[in-house]
């Protein structure tokens, strides 16, 4: 049965790079990180990890000619989420597969489904919040801003959060029955503020650029061929680093709510 699994995992990271997905490094990363997962958390743990990781492949390849700023270079887009990126949504979730292995206890699946719902919430509201008719407001500039931004938030984004993280939950209900009610709001609720965490931390922390040629705001270093000018930001604080401590803090709250008030 476990080399059933192992086939599985290892053909759909095959089949993400050829679809371009994933990165060659990135399905590397992605076969090693679902098998640490299904050793902690076996098929239930694959399921959640396989609801994000294809629901946010698909919307990110959704319309992505019209996502797409034509004058950046986004490898997301064209190439694939690599090995850091896939750090960045899963780390955390691997770190909840490791106090599975270590310290047995139902509080480390409620981490880490908390942690995917966190991941899951943010992407979906990136790739169907950029489509909205509005523009967004940015949280720290205190008005509204170019689409796409990091710490930007729009109602369209905002319903997409919910349903992804919601997506998450429920899947949570499916998988383990009987579960009481409240662990599924609190994996809800901790998805929702995580990805809130991502804006705010993407809003005060991540780098913002302004391109001199096209009179835009960006986050791109080069824009239009040309370099662009520093606005704010600090250069660790990156997408990848505002992803990864996002699902940290949905992490967090969904295990500190159930060790303190549910268990």
């Amino acid at each position: 049965m476990d080399a059933i699994f192992f086939i599985g995992i290892l053909s759909l990271c095959i089949v993400s790079i050829q679809n371009k997905m994933l990165t060659p490094d990135g399905g590397i990363a992605a076969f090693f990180t679902g098998l640490f997962i299904f050793l902690s958390f076996q098929w239930q743990g694959l399921v959640i990890l396989g609801l994000f990781f294809l629901t946010s492949s698909l919307l990110t390849k959704w319309k992505k000619n019209v996502k797409r700023d034509p004058d950046a270079v986004n490898s997301e887009y064209v190439k694939g989420r690599n090995a850091r990126q896939v750090f960045a949504n899963g780390g955390t979730a691997s770190l909840a597969a490791a106090g599975q292995l270590i310290h047995p206890d139902p509080v480390w699946f409620i981490m880490y489904a908390a942690a995917f719902a966190t991941a899951t919430a943010d992407t979906w509201a990136s790739e169907i919040g950029v489509l909205s008719k509005r523009r967004p407001f940015h949280l720290k500039e205190w008005r509204k801003v170019e689409r796409g931004l990091s710490g930007a938030v729009s109602t369209l984004g905002t319903f997409a959060a919910i349903l992804g993280a919601s997506v998450i939950g429920l899947s949570y209900q499916l998988l383990y029955e009987p579960v009481a009610l409240t662990i599924i709001i609190t994996i809800i609720t901790a998805g929702f503020l995580g990805n809130f965490a991502d804006t705010l931390i993407g809003a005060w922390l991540e780098q913002k650029f302004y391109c001199s040629i096209c009179k835009r705001e960006t986050e791109e270093i080069v824009h239009c061929h040309s370099k662009t000018v520093k606005i704010f930001g600090y250069s660790w604080a990156t997408n990848n680093f505002v992803n990864f401590s996002a699902t940290i803090v949905g992490a967090l709250i969904a295990g500190g709510t159930y060790i303190w008030i549910i268990k």
